[in-house]
């Protein structure tokens, strides 16, 4: 471990203790724990290295193998559901904290039951954190490494969390893939990193399972799309295969990418630290202040007033809900007209696709004629698989943006009434709705993630023991007939089934993503009722007390206002 905490760090930690007691003045009970918890962290220098990006893209495996050690939950399916850190410590341990209780120690080999989706499904068993304590050379430092549910994982909580977490990152591991090299909501996320830190560290990672071209062409698409949204490109992109790392030596640019963290950890950990500190005391802050506004507002303003108020956002909720249900028949027209076109789209690509891969398959089947009998028809089976799933892909990924777009359109008109509304909140100036978002962001891709796999339908391409006997018996001009025939009707089954896969798939996920957006928008509706309820009730309290302890109130308001907002002014020069 470090030497920390040196006396600028002491400073900050004196500044987060009177941001403590600030909280507990104002009766916002969750904050004084936040600040315990950053101090904490300061006075101990660690420092988080989140491991960031869309589901599957092989986070965990990526983490096991920087740290040596196969203790992450790895699976298929999307695996990960809460954040759980990697932290230095002499031993392999583990601890978990379940929502209002202490840690409690856990035995590493149980990870599973609070970490993985299949067994806390969107975290039903309420785990605030996971703390997993590891003898690692890379951890010794202070860092820790943190891994994240993947966004836009197919449990829409999993998303969230990642993003409530983005905050308080140091540093980030971006993991990429090629397929598609980065999506909307990783380039969204990767934005939303860079207002919080410039150290981006960025992995194509399963760089064993692609081609030199693919490899290449993943890394040019990501550094040009990458350059084009950030001010400046983070650094190179590692090509690298966390797989091939745990079972052997390091491969690819993997030595480069721990050199990288290494240093980070050596030359920018100190500052890093702090940094987080100062983020975290100007982020408390900033939620004080509207806690007192909250506060002032119920305070002065007059009751009847504010039960006017509240009264009016109701009826403005409730004319906004009736409006989007108004829309909801448009929208499912929208989506209907999209299904259509995408059955349209599937259609042309079988009426072209299905002769030119029949004629691709031919002419290897043909180069396939010197291989011996029994070979004959496994290879020409072999043959269909490869021309199908190649033809299948390379339209789904050109289809795919298509759809989005589609569904994007479709979306805008739900977005832009919402916006609407909370552009006509905010021109009220109610410091009750001061925290909530100035307007969502228009849809660029799905919400739902792809579940289109590529189906091999093996059992359909089993042959018949009659047929396994007649191949080795027929003369071989028989045997190389049936293997065409058997490898043409296996190609046209494939490229027909598959290509239902992937326009249905499309399909669902905008029944998905609509169902997650209009649940998004419902949940800030309410929210905006629930804020406005609550300060309402503030001032019925407030006020009855009386002129006088309200005029006294003001004043301590007003003095701990001075107070906090010295404090964000002065933390850096602590």
């Amino acid at each position: 471990m470090t030497d920390w905490p040196d006396r600028s760090h002491i400073g900050v930690a004196g500044v987060l203790l009177e941001v403590a007691g600030l909280a507990t003045e104002l009766g916002v009970d969750h904050l004084p724990a936040e600040a315990a918890a950053l101090t904490e962290r300061l006075v101990e220098g660690r420092f988080f290295v989140a491991c960031v990006g869309q589901f599957k893209r092989g986070k965990s495996t990526l983490l096991n193998a920087l740290v040596g050690d196969p203790i992450l939950p790895t699976g298929v399916a999307p695996v990960t559901t809460v954040v759980t850190l990697l932290r230095h410590g002499p031993r392999r341990t583990a601890r978990v904290r379940l929502a209002g209780a202490d840690w409690r120690e856990i035995d590493p080999a149980e990870l599973a039951d609070y970490v993985t989706e299949a067994q806390n499904p969107e975290n039903e068993k309420g785990v605030d954190a996971v703390e997993v304590f590891l003898p690692s050379p890379l951890l010794a430092s202070g860092m820790c490494l943190v891994d994240t549910p993947g966004i836009g994982s197919v449990f829409a909580g999993n998303t969230q969390v990642t993003r409530e977490f983005v905050p308080h990152v140091d540093a980030a591991l971006v993991v990429l893939g090629a397929d598609p090299p980065i999506s909307g909501e990783e380039l969204a996320l990767v934005q939303e990193v860079t207002r919080h830190t410039a150290h981006l560290v960025l992995v194509l990672n399963k760089a064993d399972r692609l081609s030199a071209a693919e490899r290449a062409e993943a890394r040019w698409f990501t550094e040009r799309v990458l350059a084009e949204r950030l001010s400046v490109l983070p650094g190179p992109v590692f090509e690298i295969s966390a797989i091939e790392r745990l079972g052997g030596e390091p491969t690819r640019d993997w030595t480069a990418l721990e050199h990288t963290l290494e240093t980070l950890a050596r030359e920018s950990g100190r500052t890093l630290v702090r940094a987080a500190a100062e983020r975290g005391v100007q982020r408390l802050a900033d939620r004080l202040l509207h806690a007192l506004d909250a506060h002032r507002a119920a305070l002065v303003r007059p009751l009847e007033e504010s039960e006017r108020r509240v009264g009016a956002l109701r009826q403005a909720v409730a004319e906004a809900e009736r409006a989007l249900n108004d829309l909801s028949p448009l929208f499912t027209g929208e989506q209907e007209r999209l299904t259509r076109a995408l059955d349209a789209e599937r259609r042309r690509f079988l009426t072209e696709a299905l002769p030119q891969a029949t004629r691709e398959l031919a002419q290897r089947v043909t180069a396939t004629e010197g291989h011996r009998r029994g070979a004959l028809r496994a290879r020409a089976i072999e043959h269909a698989r490869e021309v199908a799933r190649k033809r299948v892909e390379t339209w789904r990924r050109d289809l795919e943006p298509r759809a989005e777009t589609l569904y994007r359109q479709a979306t805008a008109r739900f977005v832009e009434l919402v916006n609407g509304f909370l552009a006509r909140l905010r021109a009220a100036g109610d410091p009750a709705l001061a925290g909530l978002p100035a307007a969502l962001g228009p849809e660029t891709a799905f919400r739902a993630p792809r579940h289109f796999y590529f189906a091999d339908l093996l059992v359909v391409a089993s042959a018949r023991p009659i047929g396994w006997l007649a191949t080795r018996l027929a003369p071989r001009r028989a045997a190389l007939a049936a293997a065409r025939r058997d490898a043409h009707a296996y190609l046209e089954r494939l490229v027909t089934t598959n290509g239902a896969r992937v326009t249905n798939d499309l399909v669902d996920r905008v029944v998905e993503s609509r169902r997650q957006l209009e649940a998004e928008i419902g949940g800030l509706l309410r929210e905006m009722v629930t804020a406005a309820e609550h300060a309402l009730a503030q001032a019925r309290t407030r006020q009855q007390a009386g002129a006088g302890a309200v005029q006294a109130e003001l004043e301590r308001l007003d003095a701990l206002r001075r107070r906090i907002e010295a404090i964000r002014a002065n933390v850096g020069r602590v």
